[in-house]
């Protein structure tokens, strides 16, 4: 050990006498023509070798048979190595963190005497006796840690560096090798017939992985004049903890060097500015004014920069156009019009809006399938509208919104309020999983699934028990993709069958919807001598009804309106007035109004009338199993209701669609199939259908959720039957 400290005292004295030292805080400029740069931070790495102290008072690890009186104090040496960086937090303090290797292991030894011990000779015929002898005890131990070491350094004289911190060690080894060996006098063993006793290896009892050490450091910063500098070093590691439970710990020194490279940038630069300003002035004329009134109109920087070492240059010129406004009568020249988009020329005569009412039906199937979360079997997990018991007894389907994915929220509340209705029907709840992860083979989880649909219809709807049976397995009978995330979700679920079919039926509203014609039109003005105009108020109104409302600055524009949105769609038959008023900043006004007629058919009116009123019927049958264009059985009841609701004059439209799993023309042909099997069943003719397969090119729902996945992989039929 002392030959290596030597040396390494011999190759620091040569490093100082190496590299000429500069104050490295910046970097001068080689010529006036560059920048002073400021270190920022720095990067490096670091090697030395550490000088380890074990301090022991103990006879035996815990568990392990030994006849050591009591380990003393021992040294061993190992590499230390890793990276470092550094970050200055004023000109004489840094804060320093360190990553890397580092080892405490060592060996322990003890000699002791043990007196009128018997042994055997190793003569011809070993022969036992008893007399003294001299043992030495060992523990090798491997102890090779990761290190993680935070410290404060300050400077000292300009390139001393005193550092203090923590080093936090995990240990990646912790095995130790113990023996005793009777070494003297010669010629005898034990009487096991070996001069080697008590021989045990393996981890160390009770070791602990986490090892803390005080650092206290000394350092000499040599500088290059480049970004690099090394520093020869000093450190030592006060121990804070033990290697296990016994009185054994590591103090440490440690000798090397430090290769640093230093991040820098420029300063920023001081800046000196010279100005030049021009101006020019226009006299025009505008109304409502008493005064002439003079005003910047326009300014302009044109900046020319040149940079000479810490000195950056820069001469603006700013231009100034200013504008003398005198008096000038306001009477621009006003028009608007109401202008359906599309129509030819920009011609609004004769137009008008027709808005025809038309009874709707729509029926939104049930998906009896819950998905929970991963690896979860609480209600919470899932996307269902949980309700209590005062909420339930004022529950009602047909309260609900038009909306298909508000109705899956409420499939449970629709199961409940229907087996409450009527006390006969029964159904199983199947708890599935989808059998990867913390899921494969979890059949626990399948149960508890189950059972939590079942306590809910219980609990808060208060079904009879019997009425709700559960059941459990793996996977559902027909699985989504399991390889997928998406089917992954999808396969995490509990399914509720029932073998009485009006239990799972659509949840149907009735309702009128309304056709606007044309939807969508424009309010163009038309502004002549208008320059003077500061701002406009344009409203679309019927009767007292605001449709649209608009106050904008600066001169009219074209404003659009959808005339079969919410909100903006007209209300009755009375005529839609159009109103456009221009101002000037003084509060003088102009305007102008256009009016469009609306026809407004009631069904009752179309009813009376020739061309009569329609029925519109929308169908979503019950969702496809994943990557299937096979109807189920739970669709028959639904099949058969279209085909009575299709009348001799009725138009029917087939739209097929899928999940967004797979690519878009293979689902596009998915869908046909779907499309196609559907008409199948009703028994359509060709040149009685439509068949739209619009496939993954527009998704039905939010395919984010499973049951917006589910609810996208549908076949819409759709049924136009005129009414008189």
């Amino acid at each position: 050990m002392h030959r290596i400290l030597s040396g390494l005292i011999f190759v620091v004295v040569g490093v100082f006498t190496v590299f000429e030292v500069q104050a490295q805080e910046v970097l001068l400029p080689s010529d006036s023509s560059q920048q002073t740069q400021t270190l920022r931070y720095i990067v490096g790495v670091y090697g030395g070798l550490g000088f380890n102290l074990h301090s022991a008072s103990f006879g035996q690890l815990p568990g392990v048979p030994s006849c050591c009186d009591q380990y003393k104090d021992a040294t061993s040496v190992g590499p230390a190595f890793g990276l470092m960086g550094e970050f200055p937090l004023s000109k004489n303090l840094r804060l320093q963190t360190r990553l890397g290797y580092a080892s405490l292991s060592g060996t322990l030894t003890r000699t002791e005497t043990i007196g009128n011990e018997p042994v055997l000779d190793d003569g011809p015929v070993p022969t036992p006796v008893r007399r003294n002898i001299n043992v030495e005890h060992s523990i090798k131990a491997s102890l090779p840690m990761a290190v993680f070491e935070p410290t404060l350094s300050y400077r000292l004289l300009d390139f001393f560096w005193i550092s203090a911190g923590a080093r936090v060690g995990f240990l990646l080894s912790k095995e130790y090798e113990q023996k005793e060996v009777l070494f003297n006098p010669d010629g005898y063993v034990f009487t096991s017939g070996s001069a080697i006793r008590n021989v045990s290896a393996g981890p160390i009892p009770d070791a602990k992985s986490l090892q803390m050490h005080g650092v206290l450091g000394l350092g000499y910063e040599l500088l290059t004049r480049s970004n690099i500098s090394i520093i020869p070093e000093v450190r030592y590691y006060l121990p804070f903890t033990n290697i296990g439970s016994v009185d054994w710990n590591v103090q440490g020194f440690q000798i090397g060097l430090t290769l640093r490279y230093g991040i820098y940038s420029p300063i920023d630069p001081t800046i000196k500015r010279d100005t030049i300003i021009k101006r020019d002035t226009t006299v025009v004329q505008k109304p409502g004014l008493r005064t002439d009134i003079v005003r910047l109109d326009d300014k302009s920087y044109d900046d020319e920069s040149r940079t000479e070492g810490d000195f950056e240059y820069y001469t603006t010129t700013i231009t100034e156009h200013y504008i003398r406004e005198t008096p000038r009568p306001f009477a621009p020249i006003v028009g608007v019009k109401i202008i359906a988009e599309g129509s030819v020329n920009g011609d609004a005569a004769g137009q008008q809006l027709r808005i025809e009412e038309l009874d709707v039906l729509e029926n939104y199937p049930l998906l009896p399938q819950i998905f929970f979360s991963d690896n979860s079997s609480s209600l919470d997990s899932t996307t269902q509208m949980l309700t209590d018991l005062e909420q339930a007894r004022d529950f009602r389907s047909k309260d609900l919104t038009r909306n298909q994915i508000d109705v899956y929220r409420n499939v449970l509340n629709v199961i409940g309020y229907r087996m409450k209705s009527d006390p006969k029907p029964t159904i199983t709840v199947t708890g599935c999983t989808n059998n990867a992860d913390a899921e494969q083979n979890n059949t626990e989880l399948a149960k508890r699934r189950a059972e939590s649909v079942k306590n809910y219809l219980v609990d808060v709807w208060g079904i009879d028990p019997s009425r709700v049976n559960t059941t459990h397995r793996l996977l559902p009978t027909s699985p989504a993709n399991p390889a997928t995330l998406d089917g992954k979700q999808e396969n995490s679920r509990a399914e509720i069958s029932t073998s009485d079919v009006a239990l799972l039926e659509p949840v149907e509203f009735r309702d009128k919807d309304l056709i606007v014609k044309p939807p969508k039109f424009k309010i163009v003005p038309n502004i002549e001598e208008g320059r003077d105009i500061t701002d406009y108020d344009l409203t679309l109104k019927q009767k007292s009804v605001e449709l649209i409302k608009v106050h904008e600055k600066g001169q009219p524009e074209t404003v659009k309106w959808n005339a079969d949105q919410d909100g903006t769609r007209p209300k009755n038959d009375a005529p839609i007035i159009a109103n456009l008023t221009v101002h000037n900043e003084i509060g003088q006004s102009a305007s102008a109004t256009d009016t469009l007629m609306v026809d407004y058919a009631t069904v009752q009116l179309m009813k009376m009338s020739t061309e009569g009123g329609k029925m519109i019927e929308r169908y979503s049958l019950i969702v496809f199993d994943f990557n299937s264009a096979q109807l189920n059985a739970s669709n028959q009841r639904v099949m058969q209701r279209i085909k009575e609701r299709i009348q001799p004059e009725s138009k029917v439209k087939i739209l097929g669609y899928a999940d967004r799993q797979g690519n878009p023309e293979y689902n596009r042909t998915l869908a046909r199939k779907r499309c196609v099997e559907a008409q199948r069943v009703l028994g359509l003719a060709d040149d009685r259908v439509t068949i739209e397969p619009v496939g993954n090119d527009r998704l039905l729902f939010d395919n984010d959720l499973p049951e917006g996945r589910s609810y996208s992989r549908t076949v819409q039929i759709e049924i136009e039957t005129p009414v008189r």
